[in-house]
């Protein structure tokens, strides 16, 4: 008997995920982004087809734009200013470290998204001490 020909997904289930101060996530297959909860936000991670996930954080501001950008006051501005009447905008916030990267571990480890494969060199600083060779 001879198997049906595996065909590639060609939308991933879980695109996104938001991640919060007190461990819970909300991503894309819980809602819309402007369904999101908007306060509280330590990082976000996202497909990356060249990286398997990026993982946004350190910033004040996430907004969507077809997809989450990391953005600090003038990137807000910036982009609240852009034409359109639908803008989303999640506010980050800090906390102590120790909470901050057990939660930033959760988005790494995350499995309901492909597991992270390299840096991106947009994604902030710390995250490249995980892929760079002793």
């Amino acid at each position: 008997m001879n198997a049906a020909p595996v065909v590639p997904e060609t939308r991933l289930r879980h695109e996104w995920v938001v991640w919060y101060d007190d461990r819970s996530s909300f991503c894309n297959v819980d809602g819309e982004p402007h369904e999101a909860p908007r306060w509280g936000v330590l990082c976000i991670a996202a497909y990356s087809r060249d990286h398997g996930r990026v993982v946004w954080h350190a910033k004040d501001y996430y907004v969507w734009q077809g997809e989450w950008l990391s953005a600090d006051f003038t990137g807000l501005i910036d982009y609240l200013t852009r034409p359109g009447k639908d803008k989303t905008v999640l506010i980050g916030r800090h906390v102590p470290p120790a909470q901050f990267w057990r939660i930033y571990q959760m988005a790494v480890d995350d499995p309901r998204m492909p597991p992270k494969s390299s840096f991106d060199p947009l994604e902030p600083e710390a995250q490249r001490r995980q892929f760079e060779t002793p």
